[in-house]
């Protein structure tokens, strides 16, 4: 029931989210090695940075969002890298999440990485990824570095361009990229970035798996976000990556199952420290009465063992060897002669419920068999001759 409930929320969370039009691009600034910057320090640094492109955004009622990326030290000081999502249509506000449409393009990627993954002999490839895509007169290029979405950039070709042209414009936006990869303070670092094409186009399907990715997950078009490195910023995107997984819904499920039962099992164990012990009782019967009572005993003793031995099955059991157990349902075994020699080079399997002799398989474990006939009960190993 606590699963069923956990997935339904589960799923409500990832349908509940809409697609938007929207631009992204990539944006890094440099501070101080112990200078945390506020959302308000940020914006007032990008604002300077880019005055003309706020400046459109506030004449048309659009608006910019600050997501961050990844930070890392260099000899300038502490760089940290976020990304810029710009909303230049406004949409009508929603108790729904609101992300960018192009987002599939991630889950698309993503999807090619693991499939690249797994086809690597090694699995080694250290996670440096270029992987690029042209979809409705933009190209758009994604850097995983280490397996992490680090760089996301779109440049917008014109319309009404052949195919030729369009693949030699593209071809000439990835290599001056490649330069960029090369000199990066970053980028530079990787040996080698193996280069991904992305096909297609919108999927619904594949944004929604974006939307359960970590990244994703904790973010909103709608709402500004407090950018800050402490402990809660890490602990929040740990718990947004748990969450945005079925294994990390199952693991917190399962967490919850076992405090449970760790409970259950602490009040049962409290309620037999209370149980009131039996008490037992003497009956004082007179000495004709204790004498009689004697006598019935013995003879109901004396006829109970004679009607079991009289009842008592002849148990014969030939001798054999237990070759081996196959997924703890079939146990193999090799019968033998009198004189010791085996009847047979191929074993045979019995189960459950077989008869061997005059004993019956009860049960097959993982090493082993267990054999009854009436009141006896014989445990076989594997390669043992002996019980």
């Amino acid at each position: 029931m606590i699963l069923n409930i956990g997935m339904f929320f589960w799923k409500r969370g990832i349908c509940r989210v809409i697609p938007a039009e929207a631009r992204l691009l990539t944006w890094e600034c440099t501070t101080n090695f112990d200078e945390i910057p506020d959302l308000g320090m940020l914006e007032s640094l990008f604002e300077k940075e880019f005055p003309r492109t706020c400046c459109r955004l506030r004449e048309c009622g659009g608006f910019y969002r600050i997501w961050h990326l990844v930070s890392f030290n260099s000899s300038e000081g502490r760089r940290l890298r976020f990304l810029i999502a710009l909303v230049e249509n406004p949409f009508e506000k929603s108790k729904r999440r609101v992300l960018p449409a192009q987002i599939w393009f991630a889950a698309a990627a993503d999807q090619m990485i693991r499939s690249k993954v797994m086809q690597t002999a090694d699995g080694d490839c250290d996670g440096n990824f270029l992987c690029y895509g042209f979809d409705e007169n933009v190209l758009r290029i994604l850097v995983f570095f280490e397996g992490r979405l680090c760089h996301w950039s779109e440049e917008v070709f014109a319309e009404g361009l052949s195919e030729r042209v369009q693949e030699t414009k593209m071809d000439q936006a990835l290599e001056r990229f490649r330069l960029f990869l090369k000199s990066d303070a970053l980028f530079s670092r990787a040996k080698y970035f193996e280069e991904i094409r992305l096909q297609g186009n919108f999927s619904q399907e594949q944004f929604n798996a974006a939307c359960r990715d970590s990244f994703w997950r904790g973010r909103d078009l709608q709402k500004s976000e407090t950018v800050s490195m402490d402990a809660a910023h890490v602990i929040r995107e740990f718990m947004n990556g748990l969450l945005g997984h079925k294994w990390g819904w199952l693991l917190v499920l399962s967490v919850i199952g076992v405090a449970w039962n760790w409970r259950a099992d602490a009040d049962w164990n409290e309620s037999l420290k209370n149980a009131v012990a039996p008490v037992s009782i003497e009956l004082s019967l007179p000495l004709e009465w204790a004498a009689d009572e004697e006598l019935r005993e013995l003879n109901s003793l004396q006829k109970s063992r004679g009607a079991s031995v009289a009842a008592a099955p002849k148990c014969e059991l030939p001798d054999f060897s237990l070759k081996g157990v196959v997924g703890e349902k079939l146990a193999m075994i090799t019968l033998e002669s009198a004189t010791g020699v085996l009847q047979g080079k191929v074993p045979r399997t019995f189960a459950v419920g077989d008869s061997l002799g005059s004993f019956t398989v009860r049960a097959i474990g993982r090493e082993r068999m267990e054999l009854t006939c009436g009141d006896s009960s014989i445990v076989k190993k594997v390669g043992s001759h002996e019980p």
